[in-house]
C-alpha cells in the first residue's frame, strides 16, 4: 500500500545520506544556486556538522525542457533517484500555476520516494534577486519579464541571465552574497499565489532547505 508523502524525513541508513536536487529552468538559476550551495559549505564547512561528509547534500541540474509543466513533470519522475527532496524551481511568467503546485501537493509518494516541492517567481526568477538589493516597494513596476530583467541590470550592472563566460557577464553568485539575509526576509512578507500585477517570490523556501542540509546533512 502506497502510502502519503512523508515531508524529508526517511527511515534508517537513507537518512543518514539526505540528498536535495533543485531543478532550475536555465543557467541563471544554476549558477545562483551552485554558488549559493558554495556559499553554505564555505559558512557551515568548518567545524560544525558537516565538517566532513562522505555525500553531497544539494545537488543543482537544468530542466530537460523549461515549460513549467514540463519541470513539474520531470520532477514527479525522478522521485525513485534516491534524494529525499527535489525542488522545481520556476518562473510564472504571468501565468497562473496553482495547478501546478495542487498537482505535486496531491501526488502520493512511498516512504522510499523524494518529496517534491516549488519554489515560484512571479513574473520570474530575478524577482529573487532583485530582492537582494531593493526594497519590496521598489518592484512595483515588475509586471513583465523584460520589466523585471531591465530593474535588475540597471540595479546590479555586471548582472546578465546566464552563465558568466569568457568575459562575459553573467549571473555570478557574488553579487547577491551581501543580501542574502535581506532577500529572504522581504521573500517571506510577499504575497504568494496572487496573479494580480504585484511581484512575489517563495524561493526563500528552497534557501533555507539548502542551508539546513549543510548545517545538519539531514532533514
Amino acid at each position: 500500500m502506497r502510502k502519503g508523502r512523508s515531508h524529508g524525513r526517511r527511515p534508517g541508513p537513507r537518512r543518514e545520506h539526505a540528498k536535495v536536487l533543485i531543478l532550475g529552468e536555465g543557467e541563471t538559476e544554476r549558477e545562483y544556486f551552485t554558488g549559493l550551495r558554495q556559499h553554505f559549505r564555505a559558512v557551515h564547512g568548518v567545524g560544525g556538522h558537516s565538517a566532513v561528509r562522505a555525500v553531497e547534500p544539494v545537488f543543482v541540474e537544468i530542466a530537460q525542457r523549461t515549460a513549467a509543466k514540463l519541470i513539474v513533470k520531470e520532477a514527479l519522475d525522478r522521485r525513485s533517484e534516491g534524494y529525499s527532496q527535489i525542488w522545481a524551481v520556476f518562473d510564472t511568467e504571468g501565468e497562473d500555476v496553482t495547478h501546478l503546485r495542487s498537482q505535486i501537493r496531491d501526488t502520493r509518494c512511498s516512504a522510499a520516494e523524494a518529496t517534491v516541492h516549488t519554489a515560484i517567481s512571479h513574473p520570474t526568477f530575478e524577482i529573487w534577486l532583485l530582492l537582494h538589493h531593493l526594497g519590496r516597494g521598489a518592484l512595483n513596476g515588475c509586471h513583465r519579464p523584460k520589466d523585471t530583467e531591465r530593474l535588475l541590470k540597471e540595479t546590479v550592472p555586471s548582472w546578465a541571465k546566464g552563465q558568466a563566460r569568457r568575459g562575459k557577464p553573467g549571473t555570478d553568485f557574488a553579487d547577491f552574497r551581501g543580501g542574502l539575509d535581506k532577500a529572504r526576509a522581504q521573500a517571506a512578507r510577499t504575497m504568494t499565489d496572487h496573479y494580480d500585477d504585484y511581484p512575489w517570490t517563495d524561493v526563500h523556501t528552497v534557501v533555507d532547505t539548502v542551508e539546513k542540509h549543510y548545517t545538519t546533512g539531514l532533514i
